[in-house]
């Protein structure tokens, strides 16, 4: 078996994905909390800013700041978990593989091998 096709390689894979989420969940909340902390800050804010009348448009940028940047984070995750579960089949696959008659085995790699090299090429590029 060669390192593409095992199952710390696809572990290492899954565990990547993992902290990829956990990055965007992070960055996602920072996202509406800065969002909050702008609309707090326009809600409580000193006499001159209402005497200035800005306090409208500061509400109107951090609902525009926190809904359009933290979608972006959402379409990022699901895509995450996605490839997750795309690892995980892969794993199953491979069990089964270790478990198949060696006379097969050859031949049912190569394809398992080129199968991978192809999804994570997409996964790469995409």
């Amino acid at each position: 078996m060669s390192a593409l096709t095992s199952e710390s390689f696809l572990d290492q894979l899954i565990d990547n994905q993992r902290k990829a989420i956990r990055f965007y969940v992070m960055f996602t909340v920072g996202l509406f909390l800065a969002g909050a902390a702008i609309i707090v800050f326009a809600i409580f804010s000193p006499a001159w800013f209402a005497v200035i009348n800005v306090a409208p448009d500061v509400f109107k940028i951090a609902g525009a700041f926190v809904s359009s940047l933290g979608g972006f984070q959402v379409k990022e995750i699901l895509e995450r978990r996605e490839k997750i579960q795309t690892f995980q089949t892969f794993k199953g696959h491979l069990a089964n593989l270790k478990n198949s008659p060696k006379a097969e085995r050859a031949k049912t790699e190569k394809q398992f091998q080129d199968l991978m090299w192809k999804y994570i090429e997409k996964a790469t590029l995409s």
